[in-house]
């Protein structure tokens, strides 16, 4: 009876099953982008209330082509 998923290896773990494993939470980072940006003189919060969720998503869509980077936006259908 086996009773666990990972294989049996008397010299240590095998590397390509934790990097690949894990449904890839596991990972070497090869290359990475940091972006540096002036923090904001003003802090803006606002909502906006959409007729139906739809039209909601509709904007989303359109934020996300015009390139425009909030730093934080949400759709909510309560």
């Amino acid at each position: 009876m086996k009773t666990s998923e990972w294989p049996r290896v008397s010299t240590g773990p095998d590397l390509n099953h934790v990097i690949m494993g894990h449904e890839g939470n596991l990972g070497v980072v090869t290359e990475a982008v940091v972006r540096v940006r002036l923090i904001p003189e003003v802090k803006e919060y606002s909502s906006i209330v959409f007729p139906n969720f739809e039209v909601g998503i509709k904007y989303l869509d359109e934020v996300a082509r015009s390139r425009c980077l909030p730093a934080s936006i949400r759709l909510v259908d309560n």
